[in-house]
Formats: structure tokens, sequence, C-alpha cells
């Protein structure tokens, strides 16, 4: 029963992710398409400057000056630049500047590691974060589970550390939450204040619901008058494996009501999705999108609204969902090609800055915490209420 179960969820994300890609595919031109004023369609291969437009067609090259071509609704020129040349035109030099601005993300994911560590007096050195963290992002692509082979590496690699497993898993899981909860904080927020135009607007009332109800169920959790209440503690106390979900609570508590950990951890993840936010800015200017300073705010919501979507359960690593909300998202910014081209470059960005990963799950992680006192922290297990 169990084999089929996972048999069948695993049929419907292979179909989900088929789907989504099978949709962005369709939307996808090897050539360049030009929108003339007379109605007509030019399909090859475009170069132009300042003020004319060539476009090398099978029947030969046309040259028309840009006043001639087609503008959109907003005032666009209906020029759609094909794979073909969103290849062939990209930058090198700002493909390798994305690249050496990811690389600091795994950095500040061990930072913020070893911060939310040592709410539970597990010291990881800095080093060791950042190896955890490198091959937990490994693992996030090279496992089909997607990224929750990371986390569970992770988990396993720190729960080594200590005696204290269950707070110690609980901590890695927190790490990983914090990170989406920033996101859609973020993204809430730059929703809630996007401009009429924006392609967030129309989700301004459910992200600002969604805010505001998360808001009201944290201040409830955290609350000690709704967690002095005795039904509360009984209800805990019948739960199945109740011990175990005491000392995740209690884990949970102990690392949120430690106000400087939590707001350093809070500003290392807002700096750290900047600049894999920034990265992304840098690959679509590197194959000609519209990318400018102006639109950089939208870029991050956009950027961001994609990596949720490739966290939500279904195809390993957003495959194909979040190219299909990329689509939807950069549509103003750039043609569906050059938008898959760049949700294939950040893939293949994050993929390279994880490779140092391999090292540390081929080698293993050392045990270089510092020792403590398990007995001291056993009576430190924060109650329920």
């Amino acid at each position: 029963m169990a084999m089929a179960k996972r048999v069948m969820v695993s049929g419907v994300r292979v179909v989900i992710c088929l789907a989504a890609m099978a949709f962005v595919v369709a939307s996808i031109s090897l050539n360049d398409r030009v929108g003339l004023r007379d109605g007509r369609e030019l399909v090859g291969s475009i170069s132009e400057d300042a003020q004319m437009l060539s476009i090398t067609t099978g029947f030969g090259t046309e040259t028309i000056g840009l006043s001639e071509v087609a503008v959109d609704a907003k005032g666009s020129p209906q020029i759609e630049y094909g794979l073909r040349t969103a290849l062939s035109q990209s930058s090198g030099s700002l493909l390798l500047l994305a690249i050496a601005v990811f690389a600091g993300v795994p950095l500040l994911q061990g930072v913020r590691l070893r911060m939310v560590m040592a709410s539970e007096n597990v010291h990881l050195g800095l080093n060791e974060a950042v190896r955890i963290s490198l091959a937990g992002n490994f693992l996030n692509f090279a496992a089909p589970l997607g990224s929750t082979a990371g986390d569970v590496y992770k988990a396993y690699a720190v729960s080594r550390q200590t005696s204290r497993k269950t707070e110690a898993m609980t901590i890695v899981f927190l790490d990983r939450v914090l990170g989406l909860v920033c996101l859609l904080a973020t993204v809430s927020l730059v929703t809630v204040l996007s401009p009429a135009g924006s392609r967030l607007a129309p989700f301004r009332t459910s992200m600002l619901v969604m805010l505001g109800a998360g808001t009201v169920g944290a201040m409830m959790y955290f609350s000690p008058r709704v967690r002095s209440m005795t039904w509360l503690s009984e209800l805990m106390a019948r739960l199945p494996l109740a011990d175990q979900i005491r000392r995740i609570d209690s884990a949970v508590v102990a690392l949120c009501r430690q106000r400087r950990i939590m707001v350093n951890a809070v500003l290392t993840t807002i700096v750290l999705q900047i600049l894999a936010a920034g990265t992304f800015f840098l690959i679509a200017r590197a194959i000609g999108m519209d990318a400018r300073l102006a639109s950089s705010i939208e870029y991050y919501a956009y950027f961001s609204t994609g990596e949720m979507v490739k966290a939500l359960p279904g195809p390993p690593q957003g495959l194909g969902t979040m190219e299909l909300a990329y689509r939807f998202l950069f549509g103003p910014f750039g043609s569906a090609s050059q938008i898959l081209c760049a949700a294939f470059a950040i893939r293949v960005v994050m993929l390279i800055c994880s490779l140092p990963g391999v090292v540390v799950v081929w080698f293993g992680t050392p045990r270089s915490v510092v020792p403590r006192s398990d007995a001291s922290l056993d009576a430190a297990v924060v109650p329920v209420r």
C-alpha cells in the first residue's frame, strides 16, 4: 500500500513537471520575430542599431526602420528574440559575475546555520557550517527527492554533533523555514506596495490576508498567556510521541525567544536573498532582457515568488513549475526564450556554486563542535506554558 502511494505521488509530480515544461517550451521560438505596423510578421535572425533593424529570413535579409515596428499596448516594440539569439548574444562576463555574486549565498547560509544552532548550544565552527550548507545545496540538485534530501543531510550532519538529536534536527528545519518565511514576508510586502501595473497586483489582497493570518498565528503560538492554558499542556501530553513533540516545541520557542539570534538570522537571510535575486538580475542583463535598476524591486519580488513556487510540493526543485511562474511574471521584461534561458542559467549557477559540497558528501563531516553538558540542557527545556 505504501509503495503504491509513493508511486502515485511520484507519477503526479512527473505529470506536473512535464505539463508545465510543455507549456513553457510551446511558447518558445528558435528564431527572432518582429511584428510590423502593416500587419506582417518577420521570422529570422535580427541585428539592429540605433535607427534600423535587419532580419535575415529564409528569403534573404530585409532592413526596416524601427519606426515601422509595431508596438504593444504599453508602447514596447513587438520584437521577440528567439532561443538562438538569447544564447549567442549573452554576455560571458556578466554570467561570470553572476556566479561570483551567488558564491556568497552558501557562505551566508553557513553563517545563519551557525547562528541558529547556537540557540541549542551546538557551537558549529564557521567552516563546518559552510561545509554542511554546501553539501545540503548539492544534494538538493543531485538527489531525486529535491530540496528534501539537502535538509535531511544537514539534519543528519548536525545531529552527529550532539546527543540531543531531536533539538538539533528541529533547528535545522527551522533554519529552512526561516528562509521561506522571510521570502514570503518580503514578497508579501512588495506585493502590497506594488503599483497597479505590477504582475503581483492581483495577488495583493490574498498576500495581505496571508501575511496578517501568519502574524496572528505566530503571536498566538508564542503568547505566554495562550501557552499557559492547562488544556494545551494536557492536549500535547496525549498526542502520540508526546515527548518528542514537547522537545520540538521547546526548541522552537527557545530559538524564537532569543531575539539577538533571530534578528541577526533574519538580516542574514534578507542579505542572501538579495544576493540570489541580484544573481538573476545579472543573468537577465547578460541574455538581453530588459533589466534596469528601476525594475530591480520587481525582479526581486518575481524571482522570490519563483523560489517559493520551487519550494512547493511537486516536481524536484520546481522543475517546470518555476519556469512557468517566470514565464508569467517576467513576460514584460523579455521573450519566452530569454526567460527560459534565464531560468536555466540560474539553476546552472546554483549547481556550480554547490559543487564543493560533493567533497563534503564524499568524505563526510567531522565532529568539530564544542562539547557541552547534556544534563544542563535537559534542565533548560522550555515547558509548554
